[in-house]
This record gives C-alpha cells, sequence and structure tokens, in this order.
C-alpha cells in the first residue's frame, strides 16, 4: 500500500529532526533564500570627508539610491555606478555644476608717448587725457564641489570704446635760450622727496617753492629767472638746473634733506 503524507506525519518528521520533504501534496519545496553579503565601504559626496558604512548593496548605483543620494547629469560618480561593491572601496560623488555668467569690466587705454623738441628735457604735456572704456563678457564657470575649476569665455561686447591717452615728451637741451643741466639728476630726485615729497610745482606759502624748496633770494642769486620768476612756476629740469649752479658752489649745504 502506498504511504499517504499527511499534515500530521510532516509535524511529526520535522519534530524528530528528520530532513524537510522534497515534496509534498500541493507541489515542490519553495527554495531557499540565500543570504545577502554586506560590504564596509567608504562613501564621500561632494566636499564632505570620507564616511565608513555596511550595506548590503550590490552595485554603487544601488547603494547611492538606497542613501538617497541623487546625482544629476553633471555630477560625477567614482567608480561608475553599474560598479560592483567589495569590501573596502572608496566612492566618490563629486557635485559640478556649469553655469553661464556675465560680468561687466573697465577697459584700459593705451599710453601713446611722443617726442618733441618743443618741450626742454624732463618736461612732459598731456595732449589726450585718454578714458577707460567698457566691456561686457560672457563665461562658463564650472565648479566642482562648490569651487571654481574653469572659466571659458564665451563672448566679448565692447559697451564703450576706450580712447588713447598722448603724452608729449621734450627732447630739447635748451629752454629760454639757456642750456639745460641735469647732472646729478638722482641726487636731486632724493632730495626732492625728503623736501616737497617730490612735488616740482608745490607753494605752500612757507617762503620756500618747488620740489627743491628754493627760498626766492637763492632763486634769483643763481640766475632762476633766466626760467621762471618763482622756482615753482619752473619746469623739473630747470630747477635741477639752478640746483646745480648753486651745487657749483656751495655743494649740497643749502638743503637739510642732503
Amino acid at each position: 500500500m502506498k504511504k499517504i503524507i499527511t499534515a500530521v506525519t510532516l509535524s511529526l518528521a520535522l519534530l524528530a529532526g528528520g530532513a524537510t520533504p522534497v515534496a509534498s501534496a500541493t507541489g515542490p519545496a519553495p527554495a531557499t533564500t540565500a543570504r545577502a553579503i554586506v560590504k564596509k565601504v567608504y562613501l564621500k559626496v561632494g566636499a564632505h570627508k570620507y564616511t565608513k558604512t555596511r550595506t548590503a548593496a550590490t552595485t554603487v548605483g544601488q547603494l547611492l539610491q538606497w542613501r538617497k543620494i541623487t546625482v544629476d547629469a553633471d555630477d560625477v560618480v567614482t567608480p561608475a555606478p553599474e560598479t560592483v561593491l567589495s569590501t573596502g572601496m572608496k566612492i566618490r560623488v563629486a557635485r559640478v555644476s556649469v553655469t553661464t555668467r556675465t560680468v561687466t569690466k573697465a577697459l584700459g587705454h593705451d599710453t601713446v608717448r611722443t617726442l618733441t623738441d618743443t618741450l626742454s628735457i624732463g618736461e612732459k604735456k598731456v595732449v589726450e587725457a585718454g578714458a577707460k572704456g567698457k566691456v561686457s563678457r560672457t563665461y562658463t564657470v564650472t565648479k566642482v564641489n562648490g569651487k571654481v575649476k574653469s572659466k571659458v569665455l564665451l563672448s566679448e561686447t565692447v559697451i564703450t570704446p576706450a580712447t588713447t591717452r598722448t603724452i608729449l615728451v621734450g627732447t630739447s637741451e635748451y629752454s629760454n635760450g639757456h642750456k639745460l643741466n641735469l647732472a646729478h639728476e638722482k641726487l636731486w630726485n632724493k632730495i626732492a622727496r625728503c623736501e616737497s615729497g617730490g612735488r616740482w610745482h608745490i607753494n605752500t606759502g612757507n617762503g620756500y617753492y618747488g620740489g627743491l624748496q628754493f627760498s626766492l633770494g637763492l632763486w634769483r642769486s643763481s640766475g632762476g629767472r633766466d626760467f621762471a620768476a618763482k622756482p615753482h612756476k619752473a619746469s623739473r629740469a630747470e630747477q635741477i638746473t639752478i640746483a646745480n649752479r648753486v651745487y657749483a658752489k656751495s655743494g649740497t649745504r643749502p638743503w637739510g634733506c642732503a
């Protein structure tokens, strides 16, 4: 007689420690589910530091999904999302943003210097003051984890053109028919910085004039009126010429700064 397996006999067999039957009256026994493998990995998102995490996820992408970490088209995931996870793996999510930025900036002007013998050596005359312009520039700015990594110029539009500054520079060795003498020029520049802060046309009303702070008496007695009635009205080259006349007689004694 065929042996009939009933629920009662099945229960008794299990309690007795018997093997699980491979078949029953209702069909094959369900398959056994494999146990998930937990890996220890390191995860870094954006500018944050790496954090150690334990996960049963199979791939990098699944880990990010389970952690609810969203990634857009510009972000970079390393290694790639389809990579199978392994213990000790380091996963980085770089937050990348690409934006377009337009800025307005000053446009510098050129300076042209023209030599002329209509002015004495050391004299300068501004013919055209010149002016800065204005330009609009559009850039593509790429940031990685909040820091600018690249800036690419897309277009440039001049809003206001810059105008050139023009300066005449004297070359003549004469002024008012008198020969100029620029000997010891470095010395006189140094004394002028001390005496007047290098301001060659200063008149503070204290009885001393020009870059080298001549008194009127010393200026006139040294032939200063060959060039101007008062020292501060004379050019730098003319003041140095008179200073050299004084220097030939008295050295630098008349100047306390010397």
